[in-house]
């Protein structure tokens, strides 16, 4: 995944994804919030245009986030959101670029679903590695589960690959692969037809 792979979408990619999922995209990312605990050290992979970082800071006051974004586009718009302050620490990058130290809470949204299914395990483990004891990850990403599920995520890739060059044609079996590396689900919440998933997991 290059850097700009989001950056020409940026401007456009929140009013997007309301377009076609609704408040749904919306109150699924920030379901777990409650969960996690004050004064937590939070590492946000792929954080987007910035909207949950309000969330976030809005319902945990005294957390620490290290927000990491592959489009600078994207972290602009999160900065212009956000402005001074020294409770987050913005990163242009992916997983490849996490800091060195441990983290309480890793909040992965829509992130997983960029990867193949061989590519993902290294990814999920760079993500474990950084994850300090009894630390928890709050995800949220597309399922595929009926018909319609298959017919829209073929759609959504086709447009995505077009549009940012993502690595991934399908989407891969993102909650087998967390289970695959220790996690345990220990509770989840389905959105828009059971087509999107709010997942926490614990290692």
């Amino acid at each position: 995944m290059k850097s700009n792979d989001f950056d020409n979408l940026a401007f456009v990619y929140d009013k997007l994804a309301r377009l076609v999922f609704g408040k749904s995209i919306v109150q699924s990312q920030q379901f777990f919030l409650h969960r996690i605990p004050d004064r937590s050290r939070v590492l946000i992979l792929g954080g987007g245009s910035g909207w949950i970082l309000e969330k976030l800071l809005e319902a945990r006051p005294t957390v620490e986030v290290c927000y990491i974004e592959a489009s600078q586009n994207m972290i602009s718009l999160a900065q212009d959101r956000i402005q001074n302050d020294t409770r987050i620490q913005f990163i242009n990058g992916t997983e490849n670029e996490i800091p060195n130290r441990a983290f309480d809470v890793i909040i992965a949204n829509f992130y997983l679903d960029l990867f193949e299914d061989q590519s993902l395990k290294p990814v999920l483990q760079k993500m474990k590695s950084s994850l300090a004891p009894n630390g928890e990850w709050l995800i949220t990403d597309f399922v595929d589960r009926t018909w319609w599920h298959r017919t829209m995520l073929k759609i959504m890739y086709l447009f995505f690959k077009a549009t940012t060059k993502i690595e991934a044609g399908k989407l891969p079996d993102w909650s087998a692969a967390v289970v695959g590396i220790g996690g345990i689900k220990t509770d989840s919440k389905s959105f828009y037809g059971d087509f999107i998933e709010a997942t926490v997991f614990q290692f």
